[in-house]
């Protein structure tokens, strides 16, 4: 405090010394004392602006004081709210766990009831399994890929969704897990005979596409719709950990190995008649 004092007094006592000055300079020439009026109205004027930029800086000031405490005490307000809202938040999780039990009758109705809708809607697939691998076997002999391709995709669609069924149970049955994969077995069986289908029309590719061109393109498309179904399959596991079996089957890699082997060997062969030449 005694430093402020005597910070304030010789700030007063500098300005003082500074008025004095400019009151000497002011009056020092002859004739200067006749415009005293004019000069005291100047300085005067000067004063008031002053006082008026002091006073319009103040009161922005206070102002922004203003604001700033309403905003404070808005957020008083909403933190006082967000703590009541806190406390009745934990005490509904309170309840929780006695709802959870209560509840469990519920749950395993509702888990009986999703495993019932799924079997309804695979009804046609499941009893079918034997005749749709037969006439699948046949349409693969015939070359008839996207026939082949859409059967196999609905067996394992069928297949897949019975076994995530089964995933979702709580206390699963590795029994059942087991019967349901040995009854889809030739699902698989099929799925490896397409692949190898498509592995020998790739591996004819140059020589194919000038021939019949439409097979190519009906071999890419099942590998597109296979890498998407991949993608797909790599997505549910990990949000639900349950992968389908066989995949992912990774259709595009082989494509792009067998194209590689196949335009290296075609080289390779060009490369040989040239020398023969």
């Amino acid at each position: 405090m005694g430093e402020k004092k005597l910070n304030m007094r010789d700030l007063e006592a500098a300005a003082k010394a500074s008025a004095t000055s400019k009151v000497i300079n002011t009056f020092n020439r002859p004739g200067q004392l006749d415009k005293i009026d004019q000069i005291k109205q100047r300085y005067s004027r000067k004063k008031a602006s002053v006082e008026a930029l002091l006073k319009s800086a103040m009161q922005q000031k206070l102002d922004g004081v203003r604001i700033g405490l309403n905003q404070l005490h808005c957020c008083l307000e909403d933190v006082l709210v967000i703590d009541n809202s806190v406390k009745k938040m934990f005490g509904l999780f309170a309840d929780v766990p006695k709802l959870c039990n209560a509840l469990n009758e519920v749950r395993e109705e509702n888990m009986r009831h999703s495993q019932y809708v799924t079997a309804k809607e695979n009804l046609k697939h499941i009893f079918t399994v034997p005749e749709s691998v037969e006439k699948t076997k046949q349409w693969i002999n015939e070359g008839k890929l996207l026939h082949t391709h859409q059967c196999l995709r609905d067996l394992e669609n069928s297949r897949d969704d019975l076994l995530y069924e089964l995933h979702k149970l709580p206390n699963q049955s590795p029994h059942d897990k087991s019967m349901l994969k040995a009854y889809f077995a030739d699902v698989e069986v099929l799925s490896n005979l397409l692949e190898k289908q498509l592995t020998f029309i790739l591996s004819r590719t140059l020589n194919t596409v000038r021939k019949d061109p439409t097979v190519i393109v009906t071999a890419l498309r099942i590998i597109e719709r296979e890498e998407k179904s991949d993608d797909d399959a790599l997505k549910q596991q990990k949000q639900t950990g349950f992968l389908p079996p066989g995949r992912p089957k990774r259709w595009k890699e082989m494509t792009f190995r067998i194209l590689e082997k196949s335009v290296s060997s075609k080289i390779e062969g060009t490369q040989v008649e040239e020398k023969r030449r």
